[in-house]
């Protein structure tokens, strides 16, 4: 697994497929486990539309992404461990979801542990690429689950 998310050398579109494939994978199996686990929990409510899909697949994974950069880099003064900094990252990330839903935080883990891999590999061959890499695979993650979403409703 680290060394699909290590491997910088593919073309862009089959890294940006593989690990939204891994990430996705691991949080719809958290997902499903948590509701059964916890059928009753409190889960995100979206209120599906075009706002939402605009503020959901484009603008947050933009803005999650920028925010990240600040985060990694202040983890970064404490280690130097990229699979630290990317569980620290992964941690910080699920417990601000957390505060909207407590479990959400659980399933957007796996995701926020990947996005982080992927931005340190990636920044540190091009900053641009960093960017593009984690922005789509976050988007696409989110499309996904406004798709399941949609569905489900």
């Amino acid at each position: 697994m680290l060394k699909l998310l290590a491997n910088t050398k593919q073309p862009l579109n089959v890294y940006i497929f593989k690990v939204y494939a891994l990430a996705i994978s691991i949080g719809l199996s958290v997902a499903v486990l948590i509701d059964f686990a916890f059928p009753n929990a409190e889960s995100p409510d979206f209120e599906i539309g075009i706002g939402f899909f605009i503020e959901a697949v484009l603008l947050g994974p933009i803005i999650e992404t920028l925010l990240m950069i600040p985060i990694i880099y202040l983890i970064r003064k404490m280690t130097s461990n990229i699979l630290y900094i990317s569980l620290i990252s992964a941690l910080i990330w699920g417990g601000l979801h957390s505060l909207q839903v407590p479990l959400w935080g659980v399933g957007v883990f796996a995701l926020f542990f990947f996005l982080s891999m992927a931005y340190q590999y990636w920044d540190s061959h091009s900053r641009k690429h960093a960017l593009f890499v984690v922005t789509v695979i976050h988007a696409l993650n989110n499309a996904t689950v406004v798709i399941i979403s949609a569905l489900e409703s």
